[in-house]
């Protein structure tokens, strides 16, 4: 208990942690307000291509449930997740910064077993982004539903759209957490495991699926790509999947516990 107190005092009493707390609100619910005005864009201009007789929407733009993550998981076509970067971001410094200004030392004086300040560490802001995540999702939801026009929300629904979405994103926080806090204890710099965590999610699995065939066969064992199949996110049953969404999510849940794993390895070998 006094390892979770320690932590929660660390956690609540730097700036880094509030900043990124703010810019993921801003970036999700800035991001739903945005994309509902260009669904009644969107809704205004099928009809328009309806009566002229040429319409180049093969479907009507109606947005299922699964949009309210949009500003937080991103999207297949080219939209970053910036709310969950931020909180990979939270995630990394929460660990980088202590060995940076030397308080792991301290941390690991008053706590000799290093598995648990690690575990607790990432389970606290674990369990806290998780709920965040969970109450933007919801707010992004109704977002979206006072915003975009009847008709083109009609699939957005509590009671008959799909809530996959709703249990999935704080599933995915959760385990970016522990994610970015293992990159940060194997790398221990910030600017290191910071550039890793942006770049490999945003910039490195999308190029690989650019590359044919031998891309797409690699990209379906990416780890975030599975978490993007789990969300609905990642490119569709074109890809030569493996398996379905839950096996993405056990396969990215694997590839998060080896991470996690070596980060513990680590910590417990080398000096503070």
């Amino acid at each position: 208990m006094s390892v979770l107190t320690a932590e929660r005092i660390k956690l609540t009493s730097v700036r880094s942690p509030a900043w990124c707390t703010a810019l993921t609100a801003v970036f999700a619910l800035g991001i739903a307000a945005l994309f509902s005005l260009l669904i009644n864009v969107s809704v205004n201009e099928y009809h328009k291509e309806l009566a002229s007789g040429h319409p180049t929407m093969s479907e009507p733009p109606y947005p299922a449930n699964g949009i309210a993550a949009l500003g937080i998981t991103g999207a297949s076509q080219g939209i970053p997740g910036f709310g969950y970067i931020m909180i990979m971001i939270l995630a990394a410094l929460a660990i980088t910064s202590e060995y940076r200004f030397g308080t792991i030392k301290a941390t690991f004086m008053a706590v000799p077993n290093r598995t648990v300040v690690l575990v607790t560490k990432a389970g606290l802001i674990a369990v806290a982004a998780a709920v965040l995540s969970a109450v933007l999702t919801f707010v992004c939801f109704f977002i979206f539903k006072a915003i975009v026009s009847d008709e083109g929300g009609q699939k957005l629904s509590l009671t008959h759209g799909d809530m996959h979405v709703f249990y999935a994103v704080p599933i995915f926080i959760a385990l970016v957490v522990f994610l970015a806090v293992g990159v940060g204890a194997l790398i221990r710099q910030s600017a290191g495991a910071l550039t890793l965590l942006i770049v490999w999610p945003v910039l490195i699995e999308p190029i690989v699926g650019a590359f044919g065939k031998v891309g797409r066969e690699i990209q379906v064992l990416l780890p975030f790509q599975n978490a993007g199949r789990f969300l609905g996110t990642a490119g569709g049953d074109e890809l030569p999947w493996h398996w379905g969404p839950w096996g993405g999510l056990l396969y990215f849940l694997a590839i998060v516990a080896l991470v996690f794993g070596a980060a513990i390895f680590v910590v417990n070998k080398r000096d503070a």
